[in-house]
């Protein structure tokens, strides 16, 4: 550990850590990246420059109005970032404490009280291990608020994006995005965005959930013969996917809700969890070389 910045290492894997953001600054593997460390509109980036991936606590994405109406009560969440919607929770923004730390295993943690308007008080603990060429991001969220409120995870990594980036991904629906990059209405996923057999990743402007996710992915950089295999078991079950149009990176975001699922039919899959209660995640990510043809 080097001031803020905590390090991983195991066979040739290598991650870096951040207490800014909860983030992760970097990843490589065989010294090929697997992350890219990318300048996000937020508190978090203004303190390191660029982080490669950072949490999603007490839920993701953004909340339409900056408002929400639970059991008849109505709360408001003031703006957090340079978005007009409350945007991917306060983890992001926080400087989290270092629990603990070893060659290959971090721990940090993130207390947050309420501070009116927000009902939201909550702990946050995120570990990171690493066993021999596998990334493991263990998620928990536990609700501090006397009230019960809905509350979600969720992981937004930064990837690179080549021209031989493909992607694989199985879900069964698809939101449209509407105006202020919120979602719009769910449906059949269109062809050229459907990654069930493992598809480029196309040019164009994206930012769209994916629904009933299996919970599992693949990428492919295969200019660079390595790929990336993500799991998230339950209560992982929607991803996001952004990029810009024509940019070198691109997002896919395992999250347990819907965004803007403050607004939705069944809060989106967001947890009403009663004071004290916790939700709690596992995602991982397994780097290995592609096996050239003979």
């Amino acid at each position: 550990m080097s001031g803020d910045t905590l390090r991983l290492a195991s066979g040739a894997l290598s991650i870096e850590l951040s207490r800014f953001g909860g983030s992760i600054l970097s990843g490589s593997y065989a010294g090929i990246p697997i992350f890219r460390p990318t300048e996000t509109d937020g508190l978090a980036s203004q303190r390191h420059g660029a982080e490669a991936g950072f949490p999603l606590v007490p839920f993701g994405n953004r909340l339409e109005g900056n408002t929400f109406t639970l059991a008849g009560h109505r709360y408001a969440l003031p703006r957090n970032a340079g978005d007009p919607c409350y945007l991917h929770g306060d983890g992001w923004l926080a400087t989290w404490e270092v629990a603990s730390h070893s060659k290959t295993e971090a721990c940090l943690r993130y207390e947050h009280r309420a501070v009116a308007p927000s009902p939201y008080a909550y702990d946050a603990v995120q570990h990171f291990s690493v066993d021999g060429d596998r990334l493991t991001i263990r998620l928990a969220v536990t609700n501090r608020s006397a009230l019960a409120l809905p509350m979600g995870l969720g992981h937004h990594p930064f990837f690179p994006k080549t021209a031989g980036t493909r992607l694989g991904a199985k879900a069964d629906r698809f939101w449209t995005e509407r105006a202020g990059h919120l979602p719009d209405q769910p449906g059949a996923i269109p062809r050229n965005l459907d990654f069930e057999s493992g598809n480029p990743l196309p040019r164009q402007w994206l930012n769209n959930a994916y629904e009933d996710w299996d919970g599992k992915a693949v990428i492919e950089w295969t200019e660079r013969d390595l790929c990336l295999e993500i799991e998230a078991g339950l209560p992982f079950r929607h991803f996001m996917l952004y990029t810009p149009e024509d940019a070198d990176f691109f997002c896919l975001e395992p999250m347990t809700h819907l965004p803007n699922g403050h607004h939705l039919p069944g809060l989106g899959g967001l947890s009403v969890l009663q004071s004290d209660e916790s939700l709690v995640g596992t995602i991982t990510f397994t780097p290995r070389l592609i096996a050239k043809e003979r």
